[in-house]
């Protein structure tokens, strides 16, 4: 199924600049003699050799990061996929989003999974770079569409499944994912590399995604991934799914994504996080997330955020205003604030000087940071989504996309 183009444009190979951040971090990281009690357990779980400016910023929000740092550990780290190749797929996403933190602290466990200077060259330069072998130029093919398309292609996904099984397919799409949250958060709260972290970006290389936006979906189609049948649940899954035993299906998003359970797990706390632990009223987290629906084209997220957004008050024209963006007329100021905020992270990778100061004159910095996570974590979701072929439920048919974006 093919709908109609987004309001925001991305175009293929569009060449980017790295932002500059401006004077100092626009988020201080937590020094250690400030530390609470609560901040100096976090600091000693996620930072037993020292503890990275990343993490001391988000020490800021202890809630929010005991929900999303351990996701990031196990994408980096511990994930289904060979160490090589989770390498691969990190570090290309983290030049396509221009996050050079997360290049500069990344690259040295890259050459211990074997990648040579020479590699992070190629990495840098794309899949359509000499000296890849197939399988590898379509990892980072895959980044690519990913970051433009928020979907993996149908000859990248057939190409990647004929050597992946379910789990890293899901540990592909959710690691390009989560690292793009991290480094739209990173780059907006303007995180300094440490002096001692001497790892740079590659010089005189120019960032360009070698993928095109193409906006095409498997809504009402065929599940790449298909969903655990309710006679396939495990007792732990029917405790979950169904405590009453009253035989009833559960959601497709959370049937198709538990089928890999170790990461289900991890992953599970950070949109837990955003939809009940969020410092944002449910109004402002619904108006983020249906906006980054909107540019994602995941019409399950729209359709379920959507509903919720109505359950919060929002009328037809506050709808309306959602579809076509910040600059639309009227609205409230901290809402067109919070649209463009989306669609700047969903473009650049990072809110604009001037959209943070206006977030940052209405919100404190733990609301800050969840409008970064928001925004991040459920691009990182319709990624997934998207690529895994999750279709509509049966609730969600008064809730589809508008006919303008179909």
């Amino acid at each position: 199924m093919k709908i109609a183009a987004a309001p925001l444009v991305v175009a293929a190979a569009l060449l980017f600049q790295v932002p500059a951040h401006g004077a100092g971090p626009r988020v201080t990281p937590v020094p250690e003699a400030q530390r609470t009690a609560e901040q100096q357990a976090l600091a000693a779980r996620f930072g037993s050799t020292g503890l990275p400016n990343a993490v001391a910023a988000y020490l800021n929000h202890p809630v929010l990061a005991e929900h999303i740092l351990p996701y990031e550990h196990y994408v980096w780290t511990a994930s289904t996929l060979p160490k090589r190749h989770r390498a691969l797929i990190g570090l290309r996403t983290a030049w396509l989003t221009r996050s050079e933190y997360l290049w500069a602290h990344r690259t040295g466990a890259a050459r211990d999974a074997g990648l040579t200077d020479d590699d992070l060259q190629r990495i840098a330069r794309g899949p359509r770079a000499s000296g890849w072998d197939t399988f590898e130029a379509t990892l980072l093919r895959a980044a690519d569409e990913l970051h433009v398309d928020s979907f993996v292609s149908d000859a990248t996904w057939h190409a990647l499944s004929a050597r992946y099984n379910t789990n890293q397919l899901v540990d592909l799409v959710d690691g390009v994912g989560a690292i793009t949250m991290h480094a739209g958060a990173f780059n907006s709260m303007g995180v300094e590399i440490e002096p001692d972290t001497t790892d740079r970006f590659p010089k005189d290389i120019p960032v360009a995604a070698s993928a095109e936006r193409t906006d095409l979906r498997l809504v009402d189609g065929e599940a790449r991934i298909p969903p655990l049948k309710p006679e396939e649940w495990t007792p732990e899954l029917r405790r979950r799914f169904d405590p009453d035993g009253t035989g009833r299906g559960a959601a497709n998003v959370f049937v198709t994504f538990v089928r890999n359970p170790f990461a289900d797990r991890l992953r599970g706390p950070i949109n837990q996080h955003i939809l009940n632990s969020t410092t944002l009223s449910v109004r402002q987290r619904e108006t983020l997330l249906m906006r980054i629906g909107v540019l994602c084209r995941s019409e399950y997220e729209w359709a379920a955020h959507s509903r919720l957004g109505r359950r919060a008050g929002m009328t037809d024209a506050d709808v309306a205003r959602i579809v076509a963006g910040p600059d639309s007329a009227g609205g409230d100021p901290l809402e067109n604030a919070l649209l463009r905020a989306t669609d700047e992270l969903y473009r650049d990778d990072r809110v604009s000087d001037a959209t943070w100061a206006s977030l940052a004159a209405q919100l404190d910095t733990k609301q800050l940071l969840d409008v970064l996570i928001a925004v991040g974590g459920y691009r990182s979701t319709s990624m997934a989504i998207n690529s895994a072929g999750v279709q509509l439920d049966a609730n969600m048919a008064d809730f589809r996309f508008p006919p303008s974006l179909r």
